[in-house]
C-alpha cells in the first residue's frame, strides 16, 4: 500500500452567515499535474478523511486515474474554523471555493461515502461530471442513527453549555460507544454537527437534475449497514428512474428490477461483467450486498474501481466517435 500523497493550500469561502472563512486545506492529490485518464474527486463521511479511500486509490494508481481526496473542516486534517456551520449549503460554498483552481478538466468523476455522498450529489450537478458514485448513501430520511433527532440535537446543546474540556470526554465516550472512531471530542462533535444537517429529501432536487445529465450514476450499499437502514435505501432509489438494480430476488416488490442475483456477502467475480454492461446503453447501476457493513469503500473497492474504469473507457469511446 503506497503513502498518499498530500498537499495544503488556502482555501477562502463563504459561510451561511455570510462572513469568509479561511483555511489551510489538506488534501490527497495523486497526480498534481493531471492525467489524461480521467479524475476522481473523493467526498468523505463524518467523521472520515481522504484515508478512507486508500482502497481504491491503490487501484486508481494503476490505471493511471488522478485522485483528489477532498478533507472537510473540522475532522483532523483540515482544520475546523470559528462559527461552522457544517450545513451542505456551508460545506458547498468551501467544497466549490477548493475545486474552482485544482484544474479538473477531461473525464472527471466524483466519488463519496456515507454523509459525503450528498455533498458529491450536488457537486455533480454543479460541475461537469462524467460520473458519481455513492457507496452507502444517507438515503431521503432519517435513519436509525439519527433517530430522535431531537435527542441529538439536545445533545449538541449540552455539548455547547459544558466547558469544553467536559463537553469533548462527554462526546468522544458517546462516540466510542457506537464503535465509530474518532481521534478525540472535537472530531466526535464535528461529526455531529455534519450528520444533524444532512439534506436528506432536501437533497431530492438534485437527483432529479442528475437524472436530466449524462452523468453515469453508481450505487452500492449493504443490508448490515449500522447507519442506514437498507429500506431507506430501496425508497430512494425509486428516484433513480434509469437504473438496473442487483438487489436480490427478495426486493422485487421494493423497486423494479431487472437483474436477480442474490449477493449474500460478495458478488462474484463473474458478475462483475453484468454489472459494467449497464453502463453502455443506460445510467448506470444500484447494487446491494445483504451480510456487508458501512463500509464499501473497503469492502468493495474492487468493484468501485473498475465502475470508474469502465465509466471513464466508455466517455473516452464517446468522444472518439464524435
Amino acid at each position: 500500500m503506497t503513502e498518499p500523497i498530500v498537499h495544503r493550500k488556502l482555501v477562502k469561502f463563504q459561510k451561511v452567515d455570510g462572513k469568509t472563512a479561511e483555511v489551510q486545506a489538506v488534501y490527497e492529490d495523486s497526480l498534481s499535474s493531471g492525467s489524461s485518464v480521467g479524475t476522481v474527486v473523493a467526498f468523505h463521511g463524518s467523521p472520515g478523511s481522504h484515508k478512507d479511500f486508500k482502497f481504491i486509490r491503490q487501484k486508481l494508481d494503476a490505471m493511471g486515474v488522478r485522485f483528489i481526496g477532498i478533507n472537510y473542516p473540522g475532522f483532523k486534517q483540515t482544520e475546523g474554523y470559528a462559527g461552522q456551520d457544517h450545513s451542505n449549503e456551508e460545506r458547498q460554498s468551501y467544497t466549490n471555493a477548493f475545486l474552482k483552481d485544482m484544474s479538473l478538466s477531461g473525464k472527471v468523476i466524483f466519488l463519496a461515502h456515507s454523509r459525503g455522498c450528498e455533498n458529491a450529489l450536488m457537486t455533480a450537478t454543479t460541475f461537469p461530471a462524467t460520473g458519481l458514485v455513492m457507496m452507502n448513501p444517507v438515503g431521503l430520511r432519517l435513519h436509525k442513527s439519527l433517530r430522535p433527532l431531537s435527542r441529538y440535537q439536545r445533545l449538541e446543546s449540552v455539548y455547547n453549555m459544558l466547558p469544553k474540556f467536559l463537553g469533548d470526554a462527554m462526546i468522544y465516550k458517546m462516540y466510542h460507544s457506537f464503535g465509530l472512531k474518532v481521534q478525540d471530542g472535537e472530531e466526535a462533535i464535528n461529526a455531529l454537527r455534519s450528520v444533524i444537517r444532512c439534506g436528506l429529501d432536501k437533497t431530492l432536487p438534485y437527483i432529479q437534475k442528475l437524472q436530466e445529465q449524462d452523468t453515469k450514476n453508481f450505487i452500492i450499499f449493504a443490508g448490515r449497514d449500522i447507519i442506514v437502514e437498507e429500506e431507506i435505501i430501496f425508497e430512494s432509489l425509486k428516484e433513480y428512474k434509469d437504473l438496473e438494480h442487483f438487489v436480490g430476488q427478495n426486493r422485487t416488490d421494493k423497486i423494479r428490477m431487472s437483474n436477480f442475483q442474490d449477493y449474500e456477502d460478495y458478488i462474484p467475480s463473474e458478475d462483475f461483467s453484468k454489472i459494467l454492461k449497464t453502463f453502455d446503453s443506460g445510467k448506470g447501476a444500484s447494487v446491494f450486498v445483504k451480510n456487508n457493513k458501512h463500509y464499501q469503500n473497503k469492502a468493495r473497492a474492487d468493484l468501485v474501481a473498475e465502475v470508474v474504469r469502465k465509466i471513464l473507457d466508455l466517455d473516452t469511446v464517446k468522444k472518439n466517435k464524435l
